[in-house]
């Protein structure tokens, strides 16, 4: 039975290296674009961004357990999200990552912005216990640009971001 859902708004993400990405954070979320093409930039747009979820820790003496995750986005026709890291204060508890050649299975992609379904879902193996405090941790992948940048397909909308508590 869940005693607590919190969610943050897709406005709060913020970016590890944001020089090499476009950001705008809007009043509907943070979009994120590949950068236009400059004259020695890195020929790799992407970059990891993090968004905090503000985590209820203990409720009528209580540590709660978290086990559903999510992170609502709509990605253009060339971008994706490549990986997905959760952590509870500096500890990882979970982690779907894309590994070249072999799997493409954790690659997000479409519009996933309005509705929980399967793609913006992420289900921890088990039962976490949280101590600190819940991040979403996630790769922003612009790729298979063939013209010119900016590229409108090249973008990712981050919406909304939660976790159901228990």
């Amino acid at each position: 039975m869940i005693k607590q859902a919190s969610w943050v708004h897709g406005n709060a993400v913020i970016l590890e290296e944001p020089a090499r990405v476009n950001v705008k954070h809007m009043g509907w979320g943070t979009e994120l674009y590949a950068p236009p093409h400059i004259f020695g930039a890195p020929t790799s747009f992407s970059t990891w961004c993090h968004i905090a979820i503000p985590t209820p820790v203990i409720v009528d003496d209580v540590r709660l357990k978290v086990q559903n995750i999510f992170l609502l986005f709509k990605a253009g026709q060339h971008a994706a999200i490549d990986n997905i890291h959760i952590y509870d204060g500096p500890k990882r508890i979970a982690a779907w990552d894309v590994i070249a050649g072999s799997n493409y299975s954790a690659r997000r992609t479409g519009d996933h912005s309005f509705t929980i379904d399967n793609q913006n879902t992420f289900l921890l193996p088990e039962p976490h216990e949280v101590v600190f405090g819940l991040s979403i941790s996630f790769t922003f992948l612009p790729y298979d640009i063939t013209g010119p940048l900016p590229d409108a397909e090249a973008m990712l909308l981050i919406t909304t971001a939660g976790a159901d508590f228990f």
